[in-house]
Protein backbone atom coordinates (compact mmCIF):
# COMPACT_ATOMS: atom_id res chain seq x y z
CA UNK A 1 0.00 0.00 0.00
CA UNK A 2 1.30 3.22 -0.96
CA UNK A 3 1.22 6.89 0.81
CA UNK A 4 -1.88 7.38 -1.06
CA UNK A 5 -3.57 4.74 -0.66
CA UNK A 6 -3.04 4.77 3.02
CA UNK A 7 -4.05 8.56 3.65
CA UNK A 8 -7.58 7.39 1.28
CA UNK A 9 -8.16 4.88 4.42
CA UNK A 10 -7.57 7.26 6.80
CA UNK A 11 -10.24 9.65 4.95
CA UNK A 12 -12.55 6.90 4.79
CA UNK A 13 -12.45 5.56 8.97
CA UNK A 14 -12.75 9.67 9.50
CA UNK A 15 -15.80 9.34 7.72
CA UNK A 16 -17.10 6.60 9.26
CA UNK A 17 -15.98 8.55 12.59
CA UNK A 18 -18.19 11.56 11.64
CA UNK A 19 -20.82 9.55 10.36
CA UNK A 20 -21.35 7.80 13.67
CA UNK A 21 -21.04 11.36 15.84
CA UNK A 22 -23.55 12.23 13.81
CA UNK A 23 -25.34 9.30 14.73
CA UNK A 24 -25.36 9.70 18.15
CA UNK A 25 -26.02 13.95 18.02
CA UNK A 26 -29.01 13.33 16.60
CA UNK A 27 -29.86 10.85 19.69
CA UNK A 28 -28.75 14.10 22.27
CA UNK A 29 -30.95 16.07 20.27
CA UNK A 30 -33.87 14.40 21.02
CA UNK A 31 -33.67 13.90 24.43
CA UNK A 32 -32.58 17.36 25.04
CA UNK A 33 -36.30 18.42 23.60
CA UNK A 34 -37.91 16.47 26.54
CA UNK A 35 -39.65 18.01 29.11
CA UNK A 36 -39.53 15.52 31.76
CA UNK A 37 -35.77 16.72 32.03
CA UNK A 38 -34.44 18.55 35.08
CA UNK A 39 -32.24 21.53 34.13
CA UNK A 40 -29.15 19.38 35.53
CA UNK A 41 -30.26 16.78 32.97
CA UNK A 42 -30.89 19.51 29.98
CA UNK A 43 -27.42 21.23 30.78
CA UNK A 44 -25.97 17.29 30.68
CA UNK A 45 -27.34 16.47 27.04
CA UNK A 46 -26.19 20.16 25.84
CA UNK A 47 -22.65 19.44 26.95
CA UNK A 48 -22.95 16.18 25.79
CA UNK A 49 -24.06 17.53 22.47
CA UNK A 50 -21.01 20.67 22.12
CA UNK A 51 -18.65 18.32 22.75
CA UNK A 52 -19.88 16.15 19.73
CA UNK A 53 -19.83 18.41 17.68
CA UNK A 54 -16.46 19.69 18.39
CA UNK A 55 -15.39 16.01 17.55
CA UNK A 56 -16.86 16.22 15.00
CA UNK A 57 -15.31 19.11 13.77
CA UNK A 58 -11.99 18.04 14.65
CA UNK A 59 -12.29 14.98 12.18
CA UNK A 60 -13.43 17.77 9.58
CA UNK A 61 -10.59 19.44 9.96
CA UNK A 62 -8.49 16.14 10.04
CA UNK A 63 -10.03 14.66 6.72
CA UNK A 64 -8.94 18.43 5.12
CA UNK A 65 -5.42 17.97 6.29
CA UNK A 66 -5.36 14.45 4.76
CA UNK A 67 -6.80 15.65 1.14
CA UNK A 68 -4.49 18.60 1.03
CA UNK A 69 -1.15 16.09 1.66
CA UNK A 70 -3.01 13.55 -0.84
CA UNK A 71 -2.72 16.38 -3.21
CA UNK A 72 0.71 16.78 -2.16
CA UNK A 73 1.82 13.62 -2.80
CA UNK A 74 -0.29 13.27 -5.85
CA UNK A 75 1.08 16.03 -7.32
CA UNK A 76 4.95 15.26 -6.85
CA UNK A 77 3.84 11.71 -8.71
CA UNK A 78 3.35 14.02 -11.60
Amino acid sequence: MNDIDYIRNLIVENEGRIRSIEGELSQEEGKVNNSNLSENEKQTIEQSIHALKQRKQDYIIAIETLQNEMRQLENKEN
